[in-house]
């Protein structure tokens, strides 16, 4: 098992792309959120791809930004997808084609929502799929085998939702 690049991470593709709960630890202080942001820029993230809605009325509004503690260090980039909630197929085309171009630049990407299970589960077997890592079949029990080093989330079925779960098997190789 790859170590992660933090308690509440894991690898997808071993030191290229990460995925996650919401840079910041459960005390919520400013330190413990520049610890965790310092760890993802060592492992090599340069690209912070932040699925919640972490703005005023969003359905993370409650979440303290990590932008600051990033510094232009790397990049935040931000697709909303509601909490337990799909994008659009167009909408997660979108958003791997995003994290495609990120790896091709060669930056390491790490995907996040909130707890890291339900909408970052939903594009990491997205993702997985688009590249042939994974088909229908297995690609829930594929996220579950990456997500093993995850110290505090590994026992959670990822994605969280079946609405997810079902977004998921149905995506095909190639969109």
């Amino acid at each position: 098992m790859t170590t992660s690049p933090t308690n509440r991470s894991y690898w997808v593709v071993p030191g290229e792309l990460a995925a996650g709960a919401y840079p910041s630890t459960h005390s919520g202080t400013s330190a413990d959120q520049i610890d965790v942001v310092e760890q993802l820029l060592r492992a090599g993230i340069g690209d912070f791809v932040n699925l919640t809605q972490d703005r005023p009325g969003g359905t993370d509004d409650h979440l303290v930004h990590y932008d600051e503690a990033v510094n232009e260090r790397a990049n935040v980039s931000r697709f909303e997808i509601p909490d337990f909630g799909i994008p659009t197929v167009e909408e997660m085309a979108v958003i791997l084609d995003h994290i495609d171009q990120q790896l091709v630049a060669g930056l390491g990407v790490y995907i996040h929502c909130q707890g890291g299970i339900g909408r970052t589960g939903t594009v990491v077997g997205c993702w997985l799929v688009r590249h042939r890592l994974a088909n229908s079949d297995d690609v829930l029990s594929v996220i579950a085998k990456r997500r093993e080093s995850n110290q505090e989330t590994a026992d959670h079925i990822s994605p969280e939702t079946q609405a997810q779960r079902q977004f998921v098997r149905a995506w095909r190789t190639g969109r």
